[in-house]
């Protein structure tokens, strides 16, 4: 089986020679020209001693001082004065001790919960006669404040108390 090569493939290939034929007879034409002449060396100075001159920089040892100390050390840091202390407060007065909290002996017996009607029976510790109370009145000085079927919730003097029907 023959190859084919594309019609466009042979065209290219055929320019791109003529093209590098052209360019070697060219440079063949100009190094046998008898026209060019080679100097051994260029004869111009710019006339200075150093690069440092030619650029306007200084000379290395003008950064003698940060040369011993490098940029990342800690050394290079400027000096910053430590934050002022914060104010002392003021002095607190002495805490108030707190109020004792005094079982009142009071323990729930029971709970009554009708559609509008909810009692409880209170009795306290160590007395055999409780009484049945409703929201709103007092009992051995407390105030009863809610009744549900958990318990029952009393106040006396802004302190509130919350005794269950059966204490975990």
């Amino acid at each position: 089986m023959r190859r084919r090569i594309a019609p466009i493939t042979a065209i290219t290939l055929t320019a791109t020679g003529c093209l590098n034929l052209l360019l070697v007879l060219e440079i063949g034409r100009v190094v046998l020209s008898k026209d060019v002449t080679v100097s051994g060396r260029s004869s111009w100075d710019a006339g200075l001693s150093s690069i440092a001159e030619a650029t306007g920089r200084k000379p290395l040892e003008a950064y003698a001082e940060i040369l011993t100390h490098p940029v990342f050390f800690k050394s290079r840091e400027p000096f910053v004065a430590p934050p002022p202390p914060p104010p002392t407060p003021p002095p607190q007065p002495p805490p108030q001790a707190p109020v004792a909290v005094v079982d009142p002996g009071l323990i729930v017996e029971g709970v009554m919960i009708k559609a509008d009607l909810s009692r409880a029976f209170l009795l306290s510790r160590g007395g055999l006669n409780g009484s049945w109370v409703s929201e709103g009145q007092a009992f051995q000085g407390w105030q009863v404040k809610s009744i549900d079927r958990t318990g029952v919730k009393l106040e006396q003097s802004g302190r509130i108390i919350e005794l269950q029907l059966y204490p975990q």
